[in-house]
């Protein structure tokens, strides 16, 4: 027999020391987030201020005139923001859509809606309720609701307006990526039909009775 050999309890210690602790996993983790969070802050923005400026109210006659880019491309949600700036950017972001949506309404009281507590407490609900919706989807509702799709506000500002128009909006958004999905299927499903074509015409598949020739192989 082969000679067992005993490890001390020192060489064991200095092994235990070697492995990697829950803090060291933990500080390797937000490391890597946070080189994820620096490369999307490249694309999207390396400041609060550059990120502002890129999806600023203006940018919603662009989401209008390409939506399904709105729903397929590289905007971040509202929840991406938050976790890449901060909070406080998500807010800013959301009362500047939204005082630019009051006065293009042009109701009463705009004036004071940007100054109350009001808009703090919406912009609240809707980084609460929708944070997963990109900020391209939703300047492409503001553009809607500005066009009337969502109804309108009679005389001065009720928050539960545009709260309930966001839920109808949730609905639009829901079939178009549906329709989005289904096109790309399509799409995916005469790609391979005309590469199994193509393969036919070369002579790279067997015919049926190539098949029969050698199905014995597989009856082994």
């Amino acid at each position: 027999m082969s000679e067992v050999r005993r490890i001390s309890p020192q060489a064991i210690g200095q092994a235990m020391e070697t492995l990697p602790t829950r803090r060291s996993c933990a500080a390797v983790k937000s490391v890597s987030q946070n080189a994820s969070l620096v490369k999307k802050r490249e694309k999207w923005g390396c400041t609060t201020t550059q990120l502002l400026t890129r999806f600023n109210p203006d940018v919603q006659r662009f989401c209008a005139a390409n939506i399904d880019r709105c729903f397929t491309g590289d905007a971040p949600t509202l929840i991406e923001v938050r976790k890449a700036y901060s909070p406080e950017t998500v807010d800013s972001w959301l009362d500047a859509q939204l005082t630019n949506l009051i006065v293009f309404c042009g109701v009463k009281g705009k004036d004071e809606f940007s100054a109350s507590a009001i808009v703090n407490a919406l912009t609240a609900v809707i980084a609460d309720n929708f944070g997963y919706l990109k900020l391209s989807e939703l300047m492409l509702f503001f553009q809607q609701f500005k066009a009337g799709r969502y109804g309108r506000f009679y005389g001065s500002v009720d928050p539960m307006v545009i709260t309930e128009a966001l839920q109808s909006f949730l609905y639009f958004r829901a079939e178009r990526i549906a329709a989005i999905d289904k096109a790309q299927r399509q799409e995916e499903e005469l790609k391979r039909e005309a590469k199994r074509a193509e393969q036919e015409r070369n002579g790279e598949l067997l015919t049926a009775e190539e098949w029969k020739e050698i199905s014995w192989l597989y009856n082994m």
